[in-house]
């Protein structure tokens, strides 16, 4: 299992981020931006070459996303309602995204095995995510999924300082145990 380190891609100011690996190696290269209707993050691998995309398919509350590879449709994937628990199925792929957008922490499965899991990290001293991806065909798609997944919980950002956990030792994994002060 491969481990990379993704920063905030909204947060980078050259509109480029660089996904590195556990020894500090540039591996991708993520281009783009969010926030209008057919907005697309390109990946790139480091020599220049094209690996997928993730355009925007639509905007509202519950926008959707195309994942592309080879430049054809390998699958959609869209928000769901959820606050402290979400599923999210993948279509196309046949992936389903388990996780909490409170704590940002994902785990994705297909065919019953664990595809990639994502929690952020401190990495170099700063905020990131780290992405721990089994299969090494499976990074292109992990990565841009990781920044879709990234972009939701900011963008329905909670603020953690009016969420109160009734049970403490819950309060790291974001267990179901909480109430709105």
């Amino acid at each position: 299992m491969r481990k990379l380190y993704l920063r905030d891609h909204a947060t980078d100011l050259h509109g480029t981020t660089i996904i590195r690996d556990e020894q500090g190696q540039s591996c991708y290269l993520l281009a783009g931006k969010w926030g209008l209707h057919h907005d697309v993050l390109s990946l790139y691998a480091i020599d220049g070459q094209l690996l997928a995309e993730v355009k925007q398919l639509s905007l509202g509350l519950l926008p959707k996303f195309g994942l592309y590879q080879n430049r054809q449709r390998v699958g959609i994937v869209g928000k769901s309602f959820g606050f402290v628990r979400q599923v999210v199925y993948i279509r196309g792929l046949n992936w389903i995204i388990v996780g909490s957008p409170l704590g940002n922490r994902y785990r994705v499965f297909g065919g019953g095995k664990l595809i990639f899991a994502l929690k952020p990290v401190r990495f170099s001293g700063s905020y990131c995510h780290e992405l721990r991806v089994t299969n090494r065909q499976d990074e292109p798609l992990a990565i841009l999924i990781a920044s879709v997944l990234d972009h939701w919980s900011r963008t329905g950002q909670i603020d953690t300082e009016k969420v109160q956990f009734r049970n403490r030792s819950l309060a790291g994994n974001c267990g179901m145990g909480y109430r709105l002060k």
